[in-house]
């Protein structure tokens, strides 16, 4: 029945304002002869209809006057004589624009939330009542970025450095992987907080955890996206947070264009190639189709030593205090683990196997203050990394519409995407703290004098440390994304003045990971353990006598020297891990928006909407139990059977399993209140509200609203706030993940007692909805003494007091809040005991950790967003001067991006660490002269501080600032009466590479990541060229 009552309330809404429309049909435009501007700004508010213009190419420009005119005629007669036309948008809104020379039409849209009327509001109304709004076309994110739309976004100052497949450490996905798509994140609150839009209506999710790779949208018939940068719940729903990236495609595209281009970077690798083709045409008298195919294809950079720092072997050592600050050294071996083993007991203590078994002194190399970690040496590290993945996307879309009457339009559309990427990595090695390896006396791969030694010693068993070079030396990392989207609806309007939609869609997306060449741990603790079989001699696997049937299909695997295991035996241990999650998206939408009445200060608006969305989550596991079963195995301790901490079924982690689904069910309402108007310092005020109520099947209700205030002071000057409540609602992973269970020591500070404990993790379905309060404030100003010059400041603020983040029982903080609570604290149910807290003896250690999702953690930014643009015609300098001349600047501060994991414990700051730096700077410049443009992008970011805790004492607190310089040429010519553009782009032109970075505190992992922050290009600099058929 809940749907049905969200019916009830949408078509009630809609009623509401169909009662005003006889007020508000056939009406009839009056504006005087005036400045262009402010004379398209009138027919907004007169007409309802939304427009979309440059105000540089409406400044200086008058209008004729219109008395009594309907809509339609009205803009015609104004824009007559002017050299600025009107023509219908391909998203429903009338684009103005002037006629454009050659050169001008390949310059990049400097647009911004003030010199491009958008609309961040559901109203068809100009900007005042949004929050700030960056707008970009997608030729000028393709102009300085070639590869994607979204690696041009990424560049913007207002996204964090990229979660995509370029990063440099595990971003989305949050397993230890590298993210497998493209997903967008403002402010650096994460991709859950940014709501991804298509043409205003929701993308569905193509990962687990709810996020959405924009890799798999239809790039080649995106027109322009809209970055709504505050709050947006009210307006668009849940998960809109930070704001809202809308992609409005050329719904109307008439014509065919396509691209054909490759790249390599200077080094020869990292080849890539991109081709696409878009078509669209009338058809059927009243229909209108489009559609696109596109692919691309980038190669792997498959060893990291092919750039500077690949070889490096940088780690942060020390303990971060006063007396022993954290520093970054290099030349850093793992002095506790060689390639062909180091014993580390009995008496071969001290020494390396080498190729052959033969036993050598180990050079552990020269000490640092951190245990396992030595310069030089013969401890191992991570060498033959891949750098960069491959990465192949492929999109398919198509669209058809038809004007059923002249006031009524249905529409269908489908989209389905393909995305691959492939890399591979050595990460398997063998200490005290990861997967140990026990060699008892009478091992079948030990020379006769080794055993004769351990045998004249006494020696039962001896333990030994390896870094395992051989064993999954391709641990391959295997992501495959097929999304599927189909969209139907009908909109229209009504008396004139009023417009409504309605809409279904459908997404059904499958995202799966393999890893080939992950290392089972039981067959590798079976395979180790090598004895003579009695009945014959021959080396066989000791589980094969011990318990027959348990280990099939066996292979004795050799540990000692280099190069020692055979290939059979690596083939045994080796297998594949995989895991598959299903999203599915079923949402219905209804909107109505439109002028209800006039007061004294012009129109007032109002929208209505609802939606309903069932939303699933299916994830599958090839594991779905980690738990490691020893079945007689000897895996440590003099009785063999001490299975050590840590140790899961598979070396690298895998994935539980989630199932589930939820309902959700919408109402929300606009209003656009004019309040003055016409009178000094005050052309225009207006007021904005909008509320929200929302209904999930899972956590209850919910609501987000908005208020906001525009005050145009002068004709120069627009001031602009706005107050939100937002919302982001749990994943289906939050709610419904099984539990993964794995194994770590601790000392158990109740009863001092030290020992191994499972951990089980597990989603939370009593988890609630996110609450955050944004705040946002600025000012626009178009100075009438600097023609062509336009600025915008605001200021941003984000509160969340409930964010959903990990709270374990194993973690000192919980277990110490716990006991200062006399166990009394929420927290003590994460920590399962057999007896009360009153015990404190040996016999309460504890049974279980719980590691649960919950609504404790605090997230706290604030920061200012600055746009400045300025274009010029260089003859109107000096007349001997040829050419046009554009200029964008975007900046970013954000100051202050607190958060605080528990109530009570430290608050870190991440603002200034290589996550979020302070400033994030990108200008760029544009210069065309007839059939010639010339574009050059500069990215900067601040220095950083090594990590968000600022109690750690680092030897060098921050890592330099980053600069990075792309350029682009373009020309365009005429071949066979078609209009091609070629074009040039070199990205990274000086070759920068970023300030040498790793993760505080020593990994054990030596080489692993390569060592520079997420904001740095990584490939260095790299040739695309290409050509464009086009003919907008």
């Amino acid at each position: 029945m809940k749907p049905l009552r969200t019916l009830k309330a949408i078509l009630s809404g809609a009623l509401l304002l169909c009662v005003f429309c006889t007020a508000a049909s056939a009406q009839n435009i009056t504006i005087p002869a005036e400045n262009l501007k402010k004379a398209l700004d009138d027919y907004i508010r007169q007409s309802g209809i939304q427009l979309i213009y440059n105000v540089d190419d409406v400044a200086g420009v008058t209008s004729r006057e219109i008395r009594g005119v309907p809509a339609r005629a009205a803009l015609d007669r104004m824009l007559a004589g002017t050299g600025i036309a009107a023509s219908r948008d391909k998203s429903g809104a009338v684009i103005i624009s002037r006629a454009a020379v050659r050169h001008a039409e390949a310059m990049p849209d400097a647009q911004t939330a003030e010199s491009v009327v958008v609309t961040g509001t559901r109203i068809l109304d100009d900007t005042q009542f949004s929050p700030p709004v960056t707008t970009v076309t997608a030729r000028e994110l393709m102009r300085l970025t070639p590869s994607s739309l979204p690696d041009g976004l990424n560049k913007l100052p207002i996204f964090a450095p990229a979660q995509t497949s370029n990063s440099t450490t595990s971003g989305a996905n949050g397993r230890g992987f590298r993210p497998n798509g493209n997903f967008l994140d403002l402010r650096g609150l994460g991709p859950n907080r940014t709501l991804i839009l298509e043409d205003g209506r929701r993308v569905p999710a193509t990962f687990y955890d709810g996020s959405v790779d924009t890799n798999t949208l239809p790039q080649m018939l995106v027109q322009r996206v809209e970055v709504v940068t505050g709050g947006a719940s009210a307006v668009y729903g849940s998960d809109a947070v930070t704001g809202v990236v809308n992609f409005i495609l050329d719904r109307h595209f008439d014509g065919f264009k396509a691209v054909a281009q490759a790249g390599i970077s200077q080094h020869g690798d990292a080849g890539s190639f991109r081709l696409g083709i878009a078509g669209g045409q009338d058809v059927l008298d009243r229909g209108h189709v489009i559609w696109s195919l596109e692919v691309y294809n980038r190669d792997a950079i498959t060893d990291q030593a092919a750039r500077p720092y690949g070889d490096l072997g940088a780690a942060i050592v020390g303990s971060g205090s006063a007396a022993v600050p954290f520093q970054l050294v290099t030349g850093i071996r793992k002095s506790d683990a060689g390639f062909g083993g180091l014993a580390t007991s009995g008496p071969f203590a001290g020494q390396q196997f080498l190729k052959g078994g033969v036993l050598a002194p180990f050079n552990a190399g020269s000490p640092t203050p951190t245990g396992g970690a030595a310069i030089g040496g013969d401890g191992g590290i991570v060498h033959n990394e891949y750098l960069l993945p491959v990465i192949n996307t492929a999109q398919g879309f198509g669209r058809f519409d038809y004007n059923l009457t002249p006031s009524l339009n249905g529409y269908v559309q489908a989209s389905y995407a393909l995305t691959r990427t492939y890399e591979a990595n050595q990460i398997i090695f063998n200490t005290p703290s990861a997967y140990p390896v026990t060699i008892y006396s009478g091992n079948a791969f030990l020379s006769p004098s080794q055993q004769a030694m351990l045998t004249n010693t006494g020696t039962d068993f001896f333990t030994l440390n390896r870094f395992d070079d051989e064993l999954s030396r391709r641990l391959a990392m295997k992501y495959r994304t097929a999304a599927l989207a189909v969209t139907a609806g009908l909109e229209g309007t009504a008396f004139g003045a009023f417009h409504w939609d309605a809409y279904y869609t459908h997404g059904d997306t499958r995202t799966e990971l393999s890893t080939p060449g992950n290392v089972n741990a039981e067959r590798f603790y079976a395979a180790i353990d090598a004895v003579r079989d009695p009945a014959g001699g021959a080396i066989v696997c000791r589980a094969t006598l011990v318990t027959p049937g348990a280990f099939p299909g066996c292979v004795p695997l050799n540990l000692f020297g280099p190069s020692a295991p055979s290939t059979d035996a690596i083939a045994y241990v080796e297998g594949t891990t995989s895991w598959t999650a299903r999203n599915t998206l079923d949402d219905f939408g209804a909107n109505v928006s439109g002028t209800v009445f006039e007061n004294w200060a012009g129109p007032v608006k109002m929208a209505v909407g609802g939606e309903y969305r069932l939303q699933g989550l299916d994830l599958t596991t090839s594991v779905p139990d980690q738990a490691f079963n020893a079945r007689n195995l000897r895996v440590g301790g003099p009785a063999g059977t001490i299975v050590p901490p840590g140790n899961l079924k598979w070396f690298k982690e895998t994935l539980s399993a989630a199932k589930g689904a939820n309902s959700v069910e919408e109402v929300d309402v606009e209003l656009s209140l004019p309040l003055l108007r016409g009178l000094p310092l005050m052309e225009y005020v207006a007021l904005s509200a909008a509320y929200r109520f929302t209904d999930y099947s899972t956590s209850g209700p919910t609501n987000s609203w908005k208020l906001g205030l525009e005050w145009l002071m002068l004709d120069e000057l627009r001031l602009r706030a706005a107050r939100s409540q937002d919302i982001r609602a749990p994943t289906l992973f939050d709610l419904f993940q099984a539990p993964l269970i794995s194994s770590s020591g601790i000392n158990d500070p109740l009863t001092n007692t030290s020992g191994s404990v499972n951990t089980s993790q597990a989603g939370n379905p009593a988890l609630k909805p996110e609450v955050a309060h944004n705040t946002t404030a600025g000012l626009v100003y178009n100075p009438a003494w600097l023609r062509d010059f336009s600025i915008s400041l605001d200021y941003f603020h984000i509160n969340i007091d409930n964010a959903i983040g990990n709270v374990t029982g194993n973690n000192p903080i919980t277990q110490n809040l716990c006991l200062a609570s006399g166990g009394a604290s929420p927290l003590c149910n994460l920590i399962v005991r057999p007896i009360s807290y009153n015990d404190t003896s040996p016999a309460n250690f504890p049974l279980q950790f719980l590691q649960l999702k919950e609504n404790l953690a605090r997230t706290y930014s604030e920061g200012i967003d600055v746009e400045a643009n300025y274009q010029a015609d260089l003859a109107a300098w000096d007349g001997e001067l040829r050419g046009a001349l554009r200029l964008r600047l975007l900046w970013t501060h954000q100051s202050i991006f607190k958060t605080q994991t528990l109530p009570g414990t430290l608050v870190t700051d991440a603002a200034g660490t290589a996550q979020t730096p302070v400033d994030r700077l990108t200008f760029t410049a544009s210069y065309g002269l007839d059939d010639f443009t010339l574009d050059v992008l500069e990215r900067f970011q601040s220095s950083f501080r090594q990590n968000a805790n600022q109690t750690l004492v680092f030897a060098i607190p921050d890592v330099r600032a980053y600069y990075q310089t792309d350029i682009g040429l373009s020309y365009s010519f005429t071949a066979a009466g078609e209009g091609l553009t070629g074009f040039l782009d070199v990205s990274n032109l000086f070759n920068v590479q970023g300030g040498v970075f790793q993760t505080p505190g020593y990994t054990g992992s030596p080489g692993l990541n390569y060592p520079v922050g997420p904001g740095a290009d990584l490939i260095g600099r790299y040739f695309t060229i290409g050509l464009r058929l086009d003919p907008g």
